[in-house]
């Protein structure tokens, strides 16, 4: 991946992303910071239907979901609404702060939201996520050989939930039989790959610079302004 073109360091987006592209971004975004990651193995991975990722020359399916609920899904709104410096800020910060969340100026003109959020409710989210794909990743055995489940993570975990996460993930493929092969974790920090049948777990960091860069490919993408041809998304020589 070529992340770090002009035309990448200099996009300002000036309006929220769309809610019916929203979709589609998550899963370029998924798609990016694995390419980015991992070059070379994925590659042949293009954005589909059922499942969201695919690679059908190596038989390979890849489900995105984010582990979020609707406070999470108002409070981003909301917070992008608010960068749009609309004249309304007391009311974009209410309706942040009556989300769970709270405003933290980090310098002139850039604003962050974070909320202090504990173990149990980062479980609960995180395997609700995981649950409600179970029955839909069974599907798909049919068609691919493996099959994988990538979930985003939309805020930045604790350090308690993110040593966590593939003891969760055990836990609910134990409550049913599953086909799942592998599963990815992805943060604006890091991305922690666990091979499910064979239990082993690696973690990968990522640049907060970078994280921001293929968030921003992965936005234009579904927004039509980047395809899967353009240099952005080619290896890295």
């Amino acid at each position: 991946m070529k992340i770090d073109t002009d035309k990448i360091k200099n996009k300002k987006f000036t309006t929220p992303i769309k809610s019916e592209t929203q979709k589609h971004s998550q899963e370029y975004r998924v798609l990016a910071t694995l390419r980015y990651l991992y070059p070379n193995r994925f590659e042949n991975v293009v954005t589909g239907e059922s499942p969201d990722l695919q690679d059908k020359e190596n038989s390979i399916g890849i489900e995105v979901t984010v582990a979020v609920d609707w406070r999470d899904m108002r409070a981003s709104r909301e917070f992008g609404n608010l960068q749009q410096k609309d004249g309304n800020y007391e009311k974009h910060k209410k309706a942040i702060s009556s989300s769970g969340y709270s405003t933290l100026p980090i310098k002139e003109d850039i604003v962050a939201i974070s909320t202090s959020g504990t173990k149990d409710g980062e479980q609960f989210f995180f395997q609700e996520s995981i649950r409600k794909k179970i029955k839909k990743l069974q599907r798909y055995k049919t068609e691919f050989k493996k099959i994988g489940l990538a979930v985003i993570l939309p805020e930045i975990p604790t350090s308690n939930a993110e040593t966590h996460f593939c003891e969760w993930i055990a836990e609910v493929f134990e409550e049913s039989i599953t086909v799942v092969d592998f599963v990815y974790v992805i943060s604006h920090r890091f991305c922690i790959f666990y091979d499910v049948q064979k239990d082993i777990i690696e973690k990968r960091t990522i640049d907060g610079m970078k994280a921001i860069l293929l968030a921003t490919i992965a936005r234009m993408t579904a927004e039509g302004e980047l395809s899967l041809n353009d240099e952005e998304w080619q290896e890295r020589e």
